[in-house]
């Protein structure tokens, strides 16, 4: 039986040049498959970048304005000024001690997103953390630094303001700060009176030091101390630091008043709060209210001849003193070139360089209700 088969022709090889397109066309498909996953891939991994760069910390600091706090009135829940030993006068108004609060500090960090949108916040400024903290300072040692530097700055202003009564008072050496987690923790007191070191007295924070050093390392060292009137004897625990046998202490001048003058501002830290205080005291200690009833901000150190210094934050400073409702600002005249052009408009800003024009421009504003005839910061930039 015969079978019907089909023949089909041999197929036809393609040509070199038709099979190098063909493998260029599959390349270029895959291609144009492969790059919206390149690109997806890419975008990922840029946001990541970004992301990640956004968040590492950086070598700077941003202050913005911190509160400002009546010294007359209360701060947490605490009466700040208070004297016993002596008469006493009610008052009215407000003085208040203007602040800064400072981002980025030793034991914090800023990112690069919170430094770009304070370069565009007139309230802030960005400044190198050098320019603010010793490069290596830990955080426990700016603590120290800035409670120190509140006691010294707290006792030079009631100096200031008894000098500016008549009312005598004695120079001593104090214990300014003592270190969280320092070897003289427990043992030592801010405030406490160095009356002696191994037996003897001297006069001066460096006299003291030289007979802290020639204790023993390793050593505690004796000394005595006057604490809220009482003398108590010590054996004060040192630490070897760099070398050294160290207390953990800040040593500076200070004063016994033949009254207790106590000023609590909780954690707040630094001098620049001097002339503030000065002039409380010298309010609380005088019939009348030396305000007139308004409410007066300012900033400054006080020397111990009464002297205002500069201070840093000025601009933060101004900018919490209005959102504070404050309605005058006393400044310190050294500062002038940062005041001008910076003020808030609903601010009265006075140019101060001493106590005695400190207390002439309140009791201006308090007889007046103007700054009317006191320097101004222009006035000052002027000359």
């Amino acid at each position: 039986m015969g079978h019907n088969v089909g023949v089909t022709a041999a197929p036809t090889r393609p040509s070199r040049a038709r099979r190098v397109r063909a493998v260029l066309a599959r390349a270029l498909d895959d291609a144009q498959l492969a790059r919206p996953r390149l690109a997806l891939g890419s975008l990922l991994l840029l946001c990541v970048m970004i992301l990640v760069g956004s968040l590492l910390p950086v070598p700077y600091v941003i202050e913005r304005p911190g509160p400002a706090i009546d010294v007359l009135g209360d701060y947490q829940d605490e009466e700040i000024l208070v004297i016993d030993g002596a008469q006493t006068h009610e008052t009215d108004g407000a003085l208040m001690m203007t602040t800064v609060s400072v981002d980025g500090g030793p034991g914090y960090r800023v990112t690069p997103v919170e430094v770009v949108a304070a370069w565009f916040d007139r309230t802030k400024m960005v400044l190198p953390r050098e320019a603010v903290f010793p490069e290596g300072q830990t955080r426990e040692e700016t603590t120290l630094t800035n409670t120190a530097a509140m006691s010294t700055s707290q006792q030079g202003a009631v100096a200031v303001a008894l000098d500016e009564l008549g009312i005598d008072h004695e120079q001593v050496v104090m214990i300014a700060g003592v270190e969280e987690g320092g070897a003289a923790e427990g043992t030592l007191e801010g405030g406490d009176v160095i009356v002696s070191v191994d037996g003897e007295a001297a006069s001066g924070v460096e006299a003291y030091r030289e007979l802290i050093r020639a204790v023993p390392e390793g050593e505690p060292i004796p000394m005595t101390v006057r604490r809220d009137g009482t003398e108590i004897e010590l054996e004060v625990p040192t630490a070897e630091v760099d070398g050294a046998s160290m207390m953990g202490v800040v040593l500076a001048e200070g004063y016994e008043f033949p009254m207790d003058v106590d000023i609590a501002v909780g954690d707040i830290g630094g001098p620049s709060a001097g002339m503030i205080f000065s002039l409380s005291v010298y309010d609380e200690l005088t019939p009348g209210a030396l305000t007139g009833g308004h409410r007066i901000a300012g900033t400054g150190t006080i020397a111990t001849d009464g002297t205002v210094g500069p201070i840093g934050g000025i601009r933060q400073k101004m900018v919490g003193a209005a959102e504070s409702d404050a309605e005058f600002f006393l400044a310190p005249s050294q500062n002038c070139d940062e005041v001008v052009g910076y003020a808030p408009d609903d601010l009265d800003v006075v140019a101060v360089s001493t106590f005695e024009e400190a207390l002439d421009a309140t009791e201006t504003i308090a007889g007046t209700g103007s700054t009317e005839g006191l320097p101004t910061c222009e006035d000052v930039n002027s000359k």
